[in-house]
């Protein structure tokens, strides 16, 4: 029998890590514990009367359902729109999370680093395309700009603060 299965809207980077992070098939199954399950364990619910069971597409993550105790997923295989919203945050923060402690420290060795994000790419089980490249080159650029901000800051503060 096929598990019953969430569809979730990812980036194909992201939906690449993801699946790789959880054993790398599809759909995936998460693992036990992990802040995903817990979400899920909290905000699955009934279906609404209302609302068509969703389907597979183009861009859309399957995710097995696992089964919680005393929480079927035959029963509660619904995931309402914040819930979602919350899901899909929790994995753009991880992701963002072991982007930053993988290379925050070669910043501070030299300008490029194309090779190194190729490299983590390679690790991660994403494929090596020019667009997921840019995405997360850009992703990492953004972090690396607030972390500099925060560095100037700090400094600059330490340095009124001595005089």
């Amino acid at each position: 029998m096929s598990p019953i299965c969430l569809y979730i809207p990812l980036e194909d980077y992201l939906a690449q890590w993801f699946v790789h992070e959880h054993g790398g098939e599809t759909p995936v199954q998460l693992i036990r514990g992990s802040v995903e399950s817990k979400i899920l364990e909290v905000y699955l619910t009934h279906r609404p009367e209302d609302e068509l069971p969703e389907i597979a597409g183009d861009g859309k993550l399957a995710i097995a359902i696992p089964s919680f105790r005393n929480r079927p997923p035959e029963v509660f295989n619904y995931l309402p729109q914040r819930a979602l919203a919350s899901l899909l945050t929790m994995i753009r923060n991880r992701f963002d999370i072991e982007l930053w402690n993988d290379l925050h420290h070669f910043g501070r060795i030299g300008k490029r680093q194309d090779e190194l994000i190729y490299a983590w790419m390679e690790k991660h089980g994403i494929e090596m395309t020019e667009t997921n490249w840019n995405a997360i080159a850009k992703r990492y650029q953004r972090q690396r700009n607030i972390y500099m901000t925060r560095d100037r800051a700090k400094k600059q503060y330490s340095r009124k603060k001595s005089t």
